[in-house]
């Protein structure tokens, strides 16, 4: 059997619509698809029911992929598991597209265990692409807030271009890099990476590759309003590094940031408010 596991709340609703889009893309490679909405589903249960030679597709992007790999760190995964876009956000595909195959489907199996954790409010979250700590999670923050009040389509640049210029308050940091300590005032972001994307395309670590040991801290500080807007918009294209006085990209197994505020963090898109420290490990 071929399972569809989709998210009927994802992409703004419209889950179901998906399900269709999916099903006639790859009608041809699965004579038989069975479709199972993730909401309520006991993954754990599910996965132990699963044969060998079943395939599941997991329809959806990066919340709905975050969401399921923590539902799954303490299973043996039975089959293969293929992802199939569908959802606002794709970094994690981004980040693998040559191994997108013709039917847009990536076999995720070995992406999706030992997966690195954040440590955030004393509660344990896995995440697949990377942890935001400032501007970027505050962008999340506002965008939530706008999807709440019912707006359908949300510029994500143009709440960041807002909060650089005007809104943001930015907190001074302390950093412990594998236990060294680094100090900064006016901290744009702080990130904890496993992937090169997040935020919708954004290359804030261009050098990480996500089946390395490691994760990559990318800190961005200093520097007045209009110049620190520069150096952000330049994460898109990775050229942020360039700007060595303001942004630090270091290697590490443990990542731990303490603001002096509470600052939205985003984990893999999904947004925890009123945050003050984090520790990111990948072991």
């Amino acid at each position: 059997m071929n399972y569809i596991l989709f998210n009927p709340k994802a992409n703004n609703n419209n889950g179901e619509i998906n399900v269709g889009i999916a099903k006639e893309k790859l009608k041809e490679r699965f004579s038989k698809m069975e479709t199972i909405s993730l909401i309520d589903l006991d993954v754990e249960i599910f996965l132990k029911s699963v044969k060998e030679d079943d395939n599941i597709i997991l329809l959806g992007g990066d919340g709905t992929l975050n969401n399921f790999v923590n539902k799954i760190q303490d299973v043996e995964l039975p089959c293969k598991i293929y992802l199939f876009s569908a959802g606002t956000g794709n970094d994690f595909l981004n980040d693998i597209k040559n191994e997108i195959d013709s039917d847009g489907l990536a076999l995720i199996n070995n992406y999706i265990k030992h997966l690195p954790y954040v440590i955030v409010n004393e509660k344990k979250y896995y995440f697949i692409n990377g942890v935001g700590f400032g501007i970027d999670g505050q962008v999340c923050e506002v965008a939530d807030e706008k999807k709440r009040k019912g707006a359908k389509k949300i510029s994500y640049a143009g709440i960041c271009v807002k909060l650089a210029l005007l809104k943001y308050k930015f907190p001074n940091g302390k950093i412990l890099v594998d236990g060294k300590e680094i100090s900064h005032s006016k901290i744009w972001i702080a990130s904890a990476m496993n992937g090169r994307f997040y935020g919708g395309g954004l290359m804030i670590a261009p050098g990480q590759n996500r089946k390395d040991k490691k994760l990559t801290m990318a800190c961005v500080h200093g520097g007045f309003r209009l110049k620190g807007l520069i150096v952000f918009i330049s994460v898109f294209k990775g050229e942020h590094i360039k700007h060595k006085k303001m942004v630090d990209i270091i290697k590490a197994n443990r990542i731990e940031v303490t603001f002096d505020r509470p600052t939205a963090l985003q984990i893999d898109g999904e947004t925890i408010s009123g945050v003050t420290h984090y520790v990111a490990i990948k072991e």
